[in-house]
């Protein structure tokens, strides 16, 4: 969504640019209004187009921290099933403290989301003609957010288990904490970079559709190469039929 609207701009800004090329070219185009004068018109458009660059960076930047992020995730997720077999080969799975962290790590993989789509697919397999969908609460996928909650959960639950001293170091209280912390950090940088990316699509809106902006200025300059050329101009014909 954010690159079409992007393209959209660019379209959008090179319009102007266009229209600032053809109207300096025009000896009767000498408006009153500061905004559409040539010399202003084209720093406005340097200024948006500053503008611009600051968007797109600012979809690259947040582009690049979500694919880290969901690389992270992908491997708090693969960690969390490890940390449940362990436990499994530590105590059994028919242990209470299995019981535990089975329960967590469904929780944090998102196992019992797929079961209960699995079960509700089979449900409704089996209805016969005529009969209603059975109610089911709607169970959605967990967000990244309420995954670290869980896994914050598993960490305290492990720190509490004496027997929980794993031989293999990925899956160690120690680097099971720092994994919190790296993941943490990563959420915290994807909502900067999402509040950053909000303010500059913010600032580009002013730019392009706020009074005073391209689509203003275009259209009032549009009105005043009418004015001194008349509607069936070529001059004017030229401008028309362009979205700014």
């Amino acid at each position: 969504m954010a690159t079409n609207k992007s393209a959209s701009y660019e379209a959008r800004l090179k319009n102007n640019k266009d229209l600032v090329i053809s109207v300096s070219g025009y000896s009767k185009y000498n408006p009153t209004s500061e905004d559409i004068k040539k010399e202003n018109y084209s720093g406005f458009l340097k200024n948006t187009e500053a503008a611009m660059t600051e968007l797109k960076n600012s979809i690259g930047s947040l582009s690049t921290e979500r694919k880290i992020n969901k690389e992270l995730f992908e491997n708090m997720v693969n960690t969390a099933r490890a940390v449940r077999s362990e436990t499994g080969e530590l105590r059994g799975t028919d242990s209470n403290e299995y019981g535990q962290v089975n329960s967590i790590v469904k929780l944090i993989t998102g196992e019992n989301v797929s079961k209960h789509s699995m079960k509700k697919k089979e449900v409704n397999k089996n209805l016969k003609d005529g009969e209603e969908e059975p109610d089911s609460n709607s169970v959605s996928q967990l967000d990244n957010k309420s995954k670290l909650g869980n896994f914050r959960l598993l960490n305290g639950l492990l720190r509490s288990f004496t027997f929980y001293l794993p031989d293999e170091k990925s899956i160690s209280i120690a680097s099971l904490e720092a994994m919190e912390t790296v993941l943490t950090e990563s959420l915290e940088r994807i909502a900067e970079k999402e509040n950053a990316f909000t303010n500059r699509r913010s600032a580009i809106m002013h730019y392009f559709n706020d009074k005073g902006g391209l689509r203003d200025r275009a259209k009032r300059a549009k009105m005043h190469v009418k004015r001194q050329y008349g509607n069936r101009s070529p001059e004017f014909k030229a401008l028309v039929n362009k979205n700014y």
